[in-house]
């Protein structure tokens, strides 16, 4: 009798990943506990980002009270949203920084200093600045992370495949979208595709920039708790699609890096609630691997010891209670699907 294992993790997947994807971030999370904006509710999925940084200046919404998330960025917009963090005041140029860019223009200043900062160029034929042009994943991402000056060395040249739309891994773009995926800045969809050149709207944007700008104010523990969480991520999308070597590898990086931060901050609750969950996570993990072996007592422990690694999880910080209750639901599911295979 074959151990039914595959629907449990399929609902792991699916159900909590909104969950999954923002719990860590948690760690340093600060957001207003009013709505800034009619159209951007709570349980909007970039609710935290947009609240963060219209808190901060960084965004504004309508004159009619709305954000408008759905709505296309173009360069300019995006050009403010990354250099209004970084400089109290900006000086308005006195000539074009580019051919199509003149000093009254409201985004003037931006780019004037982008440009002294070799963050934008021209393009290379009428060296003109396209403000108007909407900008895409990659293309942001470039710019946001040439802004904050981000060691991108150990991202140079990445010899695995990890989003399935982007197969080519010589492309000019690659050690930003792969920085930002191993830091958890980006993830794909269920289908693990991320389109590179997909134009972002302004709640993808909003998400994008809130959560580099995370990573940095929480500094080297928060940058470890988005690697872990990056790598769950992963290891839900190899379960997913039955890679049981795949998970392995990721769910015990998740647990290295949820190490370290534990190592950095050891009284942070958050931080060992989060290393409970990489411990969690790592027995589903062999518990499914035990399962497929029909090895069906192993399957059941290591599901038992999910369950109860996850319970301490949510009792350490009641902000992973929902994703815990998710891991404690497939434990059970497993445990139980494992008895009845015995």
């Amino acid at each position: 009798m074959t151990l039914i294992i595959d629907p449990f993790f399929m609902k792991l997947c699916k159900k909590p990943l909104a969950s999954l994807i923002t719990f860590l971030l948690v760690f340093t999370c600060c957001t207003s506990s009013v709505l800034a904006f009619s159209d951007v509710p709570s349980s909007h999925k970039n609710y935290e980002a947009i609240t963060y940084l219209s808190d901060r200046g960084v965004l504004n919404g309508y004159e009619d009270g709305t954000f408008k998330p759905e709505n296309a960025v173009n360069r300019a917009e995006a050009l403010k949203i990354i250099i209004v963090p970084l400089y109290e005041t900006l000086q308005d140029p006195t000539e074009n920084p580019f051919p199509d860019v003149s000093p009254d223009l409201w985004f003037a200043k931006y780019v004037q200093k982008a440009k002294e900062r070799g963050i934008v160029s021209g393009d290379g034929v009428t060296g003109n600045f396209e403000g108007s042009r909407t900008v895409n994943l990659v293309e942001y991402l470039k710019i946001l992370l040439l802004a904050y000056q981000i060691n991108l060395d150990n991202y140079q040249n990445p010899t695995e495949v990890i989003f399935n739309d982007v197969q080519d891994l010589n492309q000019w773009f690659i050690p930003y979208l792969y920085y930002a995926a191993t830091t958890n800045i980006i993830h794909a969809d269920n289908a693990n595709n991320i389109y590179p050149a997909d134009p972002l709207t302004r709640g993808e944007v909003s998400e994008i920039t809130y959560r580099l700008l995370i990573n940095i104010q929480g500094g080297e523990t928060q940058l470890y708790l988005s690697m872990a969480e990056a790598e769950m991520i992963k290891t839900l999308q190899y379960l997913n699609a039955d890679n049981i070597t795949g998970a392995e590898g990721s769910a015990d990086k998740s647990l290295e890096y949820t190490q370290n931060a534990l190592t950095i901050s050891p009284d942070e609750p958050l931080v060992q609630a989060a290393h409970k969950i990489a411990q969690a996570f790592d027995h589903l993990v062999i518990g499914y691997k035990e399962g497929k072996n029909e090895n069906y007592t192993a399957a059941e422990d290591n599901a038992s010891q999910a369950w109860t690694l996850a319970n301490d999880a949510a009792l350490t910080d009641d902000s992973v209670t929902s994703l815990a209750n998710s891991i404690k639901d497939i434990a059970h599911d497993m445990a139980e699907s494992a008895r009845q295979s015995q």
